[in-house]
């Protein structure tokens, strides 16, 4: 039960990424307006300027983590066929038997899985 916990955790986690880049971009496309919108006149207006610079950094980074969160997080739904298939995939290699069973076998759990999946899309 803890893996399935922790699997959904981290599902959510790529979720959190997604919404971090999706507000990441706004802001800098905010601030990217509000910079090119600002005339300079005074030091003032130049310190304000500097701060919407600042602030444009800040959000290039954010962007990166997010955009590395993204690619290398995967969904719930990769998390749990990832975990599922894998112990499949351990359990046939390490089972003499199941390493035995015909090729014929395997094309009717095919067949079987396929009927299933028809049956869920109507």
């Amino acid at each position: 039960m803890k893996e399935i916990y922790w699997l959904q955790v981290i599902g959510n986690t790529g979720d959190f990424c997604v919404t971090a880049l999706v507000v990441t971009i706004i802001a800098l496309i905010i601030l990217t307006i509000s910079y090119c919108a600002f005339e300079v006149y005074d030091d003032d207006d130049r310190a304000k300027q500097a701060a919407i610079v600042k602030w444009l950094r800040r959000s290039v980074v954010g962007i990166a983590i997010s955009v590395v969160g993204v690619v290398f997080i995967p969904s719930d739904k990769e998390l749990m066929a990832i975990y599922g298939i894998g112990g499949t995939i351990d359990y046939i290699k390490s089972n003499d038997k199941a390493k035995q069973l015909p090729d014929k076998v395997v094309d009717a759990l095919t067949k079987y899985l396929e009927t299933l999946n028809e049956e869920k899309k109507e």
